[in-house]
């Protein structure tokens, strides 16, 4: 084997509960770590070894079936050079030993948070050191998205430092072979991609032979990850959160940092979903935030929505707890303004804005122009009628979402912009229960003592069927993907009718389901 192709040692590791429970790994030498692929930080080999217990093999077989695949898989095609280019397989994982191998205590910095797409050409541009986090956000405070990020962090973000970052694209990911090792190489690349008026300003304290007032950063990003450097010579970093006495003093050399994603298009959707961007302009707008339409609230807002606004006049009570998205540090508060402050808080790309108050209240002083869909999960009949007038004004697509009780069925209406809930204006055909599953007993509504409030029996993980209904369907509309009215219903079987009350049955349309766990029926909305 040549002096290129070679490692201290490899051993065979065998941990504490082989072979009942534990399986055997490979464990190379801490000189092959980031010199050889498939090696993580610890030496462990990362490959395909002991098929670990509960496969039909003893101790014995499984062992061999490990050395062979590590002479087969790994050793004889590493030797050779035919695994040369895996480092380029998976090149941030790489990037991440090398970041935990060279961190220290001091560092200033932990992670680059990037919040937009990666720049045609180098930049000179500003971010945000977050302390006591240890985050940099490549942008600067003047961005909306990364004002409602760094109000999300909350204490973690009681210190905001100004930083400078040279912002440059890469065709190529780096690996253990390209990226700059020392501060010579890296102010090398950053002379070459850096126009000389941008270079200047990025070194413009140091070219004055003064110590850097902000630190510098170098970022260097393309579509499938980043690789990210303090560079020496910044200024001390004081974190008032953990001791205002103490400053964190600058390194003598590069630090490397994780670099990782947090716009809308990565959050949401991993990059695989096209919809993102456009949904992030849309506004929608949803009337009740109660056990069907806070939880999804959450998941619009987890799908890429841009704003919500969220209408509803009741307060969160006790008796919510158990099938809301709100929990009991959330009794006697606004349910519109706490489900907001909930979901702006965990999803900065969603702006949530609440009303407290009726449908109506709000029809008052707001209208549905320029309004991308209306969402009734009020089950409110006087809801319906005020959309429905609202809408003879400015027309936009509408969901009316339900459940029957139990949730032994729910349901989504679809309306196109043109299609009215009541097509005449004196018209007392409210269509909602035509289009239930099951005639319901009156006494299967139960009322609440001392007030005209009524309520359905159910659980939360019943809902949960509802949730994903009402969600998904919306977002098809949103998306512009419903080209006609239609109703789609998911209903329970028999079985489980005649656990909740017995003697009941399914309408016409709905009774082939009787047979089934459950079914998804889809109709036309006449």
């Amino acid at each position: 084997m040549s002096a290129g192709r070679r490692f201290s040692f490899a051993e065979l590791v065998l941990p504490r509960g082989f072979p009942e429970q534990a399986i055997a790994r490979i464990r190379l030498s801490p000189d092959a770590v980031l010199r050889v692929p498939h090696v993580e930080q610890d030496g462990r080999l990362c490959i395909d070894g002991d098929p670990g217990p509960g496969r039909g093999l003893d101790a014995t077989q499984r062992i061999q079936t490990l050395i062979y695949r590590f002479y087969d898989a790994f050793l004889q095609p590493w030797s050779n050079g035919k695994l040369d280019g895996d480092f380029s397989k998976e090149p941030q994982n790489y990037w991440s030993v090398n970041v935990a191998q060279l961190r220290t205590t001091d560092d200033p910095a932990r992670v680059v948070w990037t919040v937009d797409d990666v720049p045609r050409k180098a930049q000179v541009r500003e971010g945000l050191l977050l302390l006591p986090k240890r985050l940099i956000v490549a942008s600067d405070g003047d961005n909306h998205f990364v004002q409602r990020v760094v109000s999300s962090l909350g204490h973690l973000a009681k210190q905001r430092i100004r930083v400078i970052i040279a912002d440059i694209p890469i065709s190529h990911a780096f690996v253990p072979q390209t990226w700059p090792r020392n501060t010579e190489a890296l102010l090398g690349v950053l002379r070459a991609r850096l126009k000389p008026a941008e270079y200047r300003r990025f070194f413009k304290d140091s070219i004055r032979r003064q110590r850097p007032r902000e630190h510098r950063i170098a970022l260097f990003r393309n579509q499938e990850g980043g690789f990210a450097f303090v560079l020496p010579g910044g200024p001390p970093t004081i974190n008032e959160a953990v001791n205002r006495h103490r400053a964190r003093r600058s390194r003598s050399s590069i630090q490397p940092l994780i670099v990782d994603r947090i716009d809308a298009d990565w959050t949401v959707g991993r990059d695989q979903n096209p919809q993102v961007s456009a949904r992030q302009e849309k506004h929608v707008v949803v009337f009740g935030a109660g056990a069907l339409g806070s939880p999804v609230v959450e998941q619009l807002a987890k799908a890429g929505i841009g704003r919500i606004t969220l209408v509803d006049p009741d307060t969160m009570e006790t008796a919510n707890l158990g099938r809301h998205l709100l929990g009991i540090q959330h009794v006697d508060y606004a349910k519109a303004l706490a489900v907001a402050n909930e979901v702006n808080q965990r999803y900065p790309s969603c702006v949530i804005t609440p009303y407290i108050g009726t449908t109506e209240q709000w029809l008052q002083s707001n209208t549905l122009r320029g309004v991308d869909a209306a969402l009734d999960l009020t089950g409110e009949p006087g809801v319906r009628w005020h959309l429905n007038e609202s809408r003879r004004k400015h027309s936009c697509p509408l969901i009316v979402g339900w459940m029957e009780p139990f949730v032994a069925a729910a349901h989504v209406c679809m309306l196109t912009p043109e299609t009215l809930w009541f097509a005449d204006r004196t018209s007392t055909d409210d269509k909602l229960k035509s289009l239930e599953a099951v005639d319901w007993p009156d006494e299967v509504i139960r009322q609440v003592p001392g007030c005209s409030s009524r309520f359905q029996a159910y659980t939360s993980a019943n809902a949960a069927y509802a949730v994903a209904l009402v969600s998904e369907n919306a977002l098809q509309l949103v998306d512009g993907d419903v080209e006609t009215p239609k109703v789609l219903s998911w209903i329970r079987g028999q079985q489980f009718l005649d656990k909740h009350w017995p003697g009941l049955t399914f309408r016409d349309w709905a009774a082939d389901a009787a047979q089934h766990v459950g079914v998804t029926k889809e109709r036309p909305f006449l």
